[in-house]
């Protein structure tokens, strides 16, 4: 009898313990972007890729609502790591690794640097865990994205970070800190 006890004990704490441990299963390929800048800041963001079925397909407005928080990717939420203090998007940002989640709109995107790690979708979004928000204005592209995509793109003065997905984009520009 205490062996079936010990054994049924083993079966069903195995089994609770096997689906605490599952993760719900990606949609989307996960794409990487990353980038060092001539000080040595090394700028890395990832994301998941969601992807458009056709070049009709809107997703904007539709499973992306127009103003209403987005992950800014598909599955985890989006990821940004800074190796040294930058501005991003004109606000401080202190070394670390930090969540980006997206309000989009048809003329202007708020931009969402979250303290929280390790999210899915936008299911335990705190705001309270906000370090900033940035407004950054919509621009239209002349080509169609059928992949959500993130580029970090040279600049002189640093990189810009590049959200593109069907004909809609944002910028936001990485900077080193100005010296005080």
């Amino acid at each position: 009898m205490k062996a079936l006890y010990i054994t049924l004990l083993f079966l069903v704490s195995t089994t609770v313990f096997s689906q605490e441990l599952k993760h719900k299963p990606r949609k989307s390929e996960t794409g990487l972007a990353t980038y060092k800048m001539e000080d040595g800041t090394y700028v890395k963001v990832t994301y998941g890729r969601p992807k458009m079925r056709s070049d009709f397909d809107t997703k904007f407005g539709v499973s992306v609502p127009w103003r209403k928080l987005w992950r800014f990717g598909d599955d985890d939420a989006t990821e940004i790591t800074v190796s040294k203090d930058v501005t991003l998007g004109g606000q401080h940002l202190e070394a670390g690794t930090y969540s980006l989640y997206a309000i989009p709109d048809t003329a202007e995107w708020t931009l969402i640097v979250n303290k929280a790690q390790g999210a899915w979708g936008t299911y335990k979004y705190n705001e309270k865990e906000d370090v900033f928000r940035v407004k950054l204005p919509a621009l239209n592209s002349f080509r169609i994205f059928q992949k959500f995509s993130i580029f970090l793109q040279e600049d002189p003065e640093g990189c810009n970070l590049v959200a593109i997905w069907q004909r809609i984009s944002i910028v936001v520009p990485i900077r080193k800190p100005e010296e005080e």
